[in-house]
């Protein structure tokens, strides 16, 4: 099957990518990277360190790091590294037309979506012959939108929830196809747990890849639509109340402990580390 999987170009949807891909050969795959920057990111310095740890620091500084060593020591590859030993293509689409551009190239039976920023127009749907795929990495409807985790988080909730979707014109409003919960690490910060969301949808696409390819059709389950809610980016009150109820964005060893499946001994150096967020 020719499969295209649009992700984010940052650390998440690079360790979604060294997740799943394993499980995708003998089918054509292609990668199209979103590089859409929010002004909203820029707002609040912790949504900017946000930004920076899962993107900027990452691909701009680790990943080349990475792609330098002679041999490879961790477990996980950059991008192109993935490109090189898998044997895909991947490109960067910085905007719908670009996408546009790139699906009409590539003409994707499936398109499977995690962190991709970009919005599919429904002409991009109906010319996709398996539709397409998204993972969202909270309980929907209720958690539609940005920050789902953090407000998973801040709402008390003891799990988080990966919501796999059919894409329809809205926006995470398809019908549902598959949920998955993970236990909340009491104590642990944000950006470590979204580490382990995206995953939680694997054995799921797996499955429905199998099921595609035998020639049976995916059937959602609509979406309550009367408990949706829709937010974007959480306001300097929320992200307050956020923190004042004892909850981290990032903790340096966790971050390195993370980064350690790529770079195994990398320790951030003192200088730049960003300190308003960091919980240790």
């Amino acid at each position: 099957m020719r499969i295209i999987l649009c992700v984010k170009r940052d650390l998440h949807g690079c360790i979604f990518l060294n997740q799943l891909l394993p499980g995708l050969r003998g089918h054509e795959i292609a990668v199209l990277l979103s590089d859409k920057h929010r002004p909203g990111e820029n707002q609040i310095p912790e949504l900017a360190e946000m930004a920076w740890l899962e993107r900027t620091l990452p691909v701009e500084t680790l990943f080349p790091m990475l792609d330098a060593q002679k041999h490879q020591k961790g477990d996980w590859l950059s991008f192109q590294g993935l490109a090189d030993f898998c044997g895909f293509s991947v490109s960067t689409v910085a905007d719908r037309p670009a996408l546009a551009d790139a699906l009409d190239r590539l003409q994707p039976e499936l398109i499977i979506s995690a962190r991709f920023s970009l919005i599919f127009t429904g002409a991009m749907i109906k010319a996709t012959r398996h539709g397409i795929i998204n993972i969202h990495p909270a309980a929907l409807p209720q958690f539609a939108g940005l920050f789902g985790p953090m407000r998973t988080m801040a709402e008390g909730h003891d799990h988080f929830t990966c919501a796999v979707h059919l894409v329809d014109p809205g926006i995470d409003s398809g019908p549902l196809l598959y949920t998955a919960d993970l236990p909340r690490r009491a104590g642990e910060a944000l950006l470590h747990q979204i580490a382990d969301i995206y995953p939680l949808a694997i054995p799921f696409l797996l499955d429905a890849i199998r099921q595609l390819t035998a020639g049976a059709p995916l059937c959602g389950t609509p979406q309550d639509r009367s408990t949706r809610r829709y937010r974007s980016f959480p306001d300097r009150s929320e992200i307050d109340a956020f923190i004042a109820q004892g909850h981290g964005f990032w903790d340096r060893v966790a971050y390195e402990h993370l980064i350690d499946r790529f770079l195994p001994g990398w320790r951030m150096a003192e200088a730049d580390m960003p300190l308003a967020a960091c919980s240790g």
